[in-house]
């Protein structure tokens, strides 16, 4: 099963690293759960496994329901466990054979929604299913640090009545809200991003319009000194006996252009 993981508002985020979840998990579940051992359900062994011994916790981890009824044959591993951890999944998996075989060796179970599963729709049939073994939910053990739909359940010697359908009725459409309210920040939160980029942009634009605008003064000081600069009066005065030429140059052959466009004139006027 890929690693989730879930921010301090108890909202899914985007897979990080199995390392990062499962450490988080072991920690918060052994808070739960300070004594006995562990079997886990639906989780990737090594890692987990790994984490629970750095935690200095025993515990026995398998990922699907064939190994899970077969191993826990075997008298390594018969003993009872305190709690049990079932991450399902999506779909209906031999869940009267895994309920079976957890509720028959752990003392407690808690489910724990694995990722893209709908938990609205998915635990309250296995809540069902595992009432049939004699255990029901324990709606006073808060475990949101673990994820927002997890739930204990624990042995029970009487029957549940219709009390638990409603209860995880009532779970199921709070979960479809808080889905609603989940979807929406996300979309909120994509929007202020988005809001965010183009003030970004619109920031860069500006101090580059800013940046012009420096230049282009700068430009202008450097020209107006240019032309207070003694240099250029005397450029100028060692230019003028080249001008005065080039003036009657141009007067002269202004007015030599004149007689010739007078008589272009008027012979376009007779037609010839």
């Amino acid at each position: 099963m890929p690693a989730v993981r879930f921010n301090q508002y108890n909202t899914l985020v985007s897979p990080s690293p199995s390392h990062s979840f499962y450490a988080d998990f072991v920690r918060a579940i052994s808070r739960y759960f300070p004594d006995g051992r562990f079997l886990v359900f639906g989780a990737s062994p090594p890692e987990v496994e790994r984490q629970f011994a750095e935690a200095k916790r025993e515990a026995f981890v398998v990922l699907s329901s064939i190994e899970l009824t077969t191993k826990l044959r075997q008298s390594q591993v018969a003993a009872h466990f305190e709690t049990a951890v079932w991450f399902y999944s999506s779909r209906e998996n031999d869940d009267d054979r895994v309920a079976e075989a957890l509720s028959s060796r752990a003392t407690n179970i808690v489910l724990v929604a694995g990722p893209g599963t709908d938990a609205a729709t998915r635990r309250p049939q296995l809540v069902q299913c595992l009432e049939r073994f004699g255990l029901l939910p324990d709606y006073e053990c808060d475990l949101m640090d673990l994820h927002p739909g997890s739930l204990c359940l624990r042995h029970h010697p009487s029957p549940a009545g219709a009390l638990t359908p409603a209860a995880e009725a009532a779970f199921a459409r709070l979960d479809r809200t808080l889905g609603d309210l989940r979807r929406s920040l996300q979309i909120r939160t994509s929007e202020l991003e988005g809001a965010h980029r183009q003030i970004a942009e619109l920031e860069e634009k500006l101090l580059t319009l800013k940046e012009y605008r420096r230049e282009l003064k700068l430009l202008k000081e450097q020209k107006q000194t240019l032309r207070k600069s003694p240099e250029r009066r005397v450029g100028q005065i060692l230019l003028a006996p080249y001008r005065l030429p080039e003036k009657l140059a141009k007067t002269v052959w202004k007015k030599l252009r004149r007689p010739n466009l007078s008589r272009e004139r008027a012979d376009f006027s007779l037609g010839k």
